[in-house]
């Protein structure tokens, strides 16, 4: 049976051990004696050096898990980087952090405490009652920004009606302010007028940045992508230093063995022979060409 000329004839296989042949110069090497044979004399010399050998494999096998467990925790982060991505491009204007944006819209909306403070002074009672109102006022305002965000994609009429709404609200607690300025006695009505003017305007300006501030702040559904996607990066980066620790302890059982069994080997081999052998005794040891 002829075999092609592209494929090299099998080499005799002598024992259980893989045979390494030097060729970096184009000449075959001389043949090299049974790594494992070499394994098995040196371990039999001593309890401790079978010990080595048993805990360099199993970091060996430690690290091969650990390597499977990094490129899985890889590839479920391209994933959800994959899937956020995807989930952005539906709402490519809505990109800034949810959290920040509420933040800011929160912020916003406590700037008008004060004037909502004045408004709640005008329909009298105790000081316990006006605070109720303020809070009232400021739900009321806080309610209207976000139906405003909510409705603005889905229900061009309904938001329309909410911005009437609200601005209709807010024209009121104008007058409620006006009332109460002009109540205690601001010097004439003019001054009242003008107060009540720059509360309102205040008001409604707070209102439209903290509209705005909504209007650019990643969907829900983004912002549980974004956090995923952050999740899976973090439990990737994780697992990478784990597989770098588990790397540098097997490296070190390696190199502490090798250095225990290269007395045996240049007694056993000869010079030309002694790099090959360690090589593959390493290559043994740690299931990858030594570097």
């Amino acid at each position: 049976m002829s075999t092609s000329r592209h494929e090299k004839p099998a080499l005799p296989i002598t024992d259980a051990t893989t045979v390494l042949q030097p060729e970096p110069s184009g000449q075959r090497g001389a043949q090299l004696p049974g790594v494992m044979r070499q394994i098995n004399d040196f371990n039999a010399e001593g309890r401790a050096h079978e010990d080595l050998w048993s805990r360099t494999r199993r970091m060996t096998d430690q690290v091969a898990q650990g390597t499977k467990a990094a490129s899985d925790a890889d590839s479920a982060s391209a994933n959800a980087e994959l899937d956020h991505r995807a989930t952005q491009a539906e709402n490519p204007d809505r990109t800034a952090p949810r959290l920040r944006q509420w933040i800011v819209a929160g912020g916003t909306l406590a700037l008008d405490g004060v004037a909502c403070y004045f408004a709640a002074e005008a329909l009298g009672g105790g000081q316990s009652e006006t605070l109720v109102w303020a809070g009232l006022f400021l739900a009321l305002l806080g309610a209207g920004e976000v139906t405003l965000d909510l409705y603005r994609d889905s229900h061009r009429v309904l938001w329309r009606w909410t911005a009437c709404i609200l601005v209709t609200f807010i024209m009121l607690l104008g007058v409620l302010r006006f009332w109460f300025l002009a109540t205690v006695g601001v010097e004439g009505l003019v001054t009242a007028g003008v107060g009540a003017t720059l509360f309102t305007l205040a008001t409604g300006g707070f209102v439209v940045i903290g509209y705005r501030a909504l209007r650019v702040a990643e969907t829900h559904a983004g912002w549980r992508a974004r956090r995923k996607a952050r999740s899976s990066a973090g439990a990737a980066a994780l697992a990478h230093r784990k597989l770098e620790r588990l790397i540098d302890k097997r490296d070190a059982l390696a190199r502490a063995y090798l250095s225990l069994v290269r007395t045996r080997l240049v007694k056993s081999c000869q010079a030309t022979e002694l790099s090959l052998m360690e090589r593959a005794i390493w290559t043994h040891l740690t299931d990858r060409e030594q570097s």
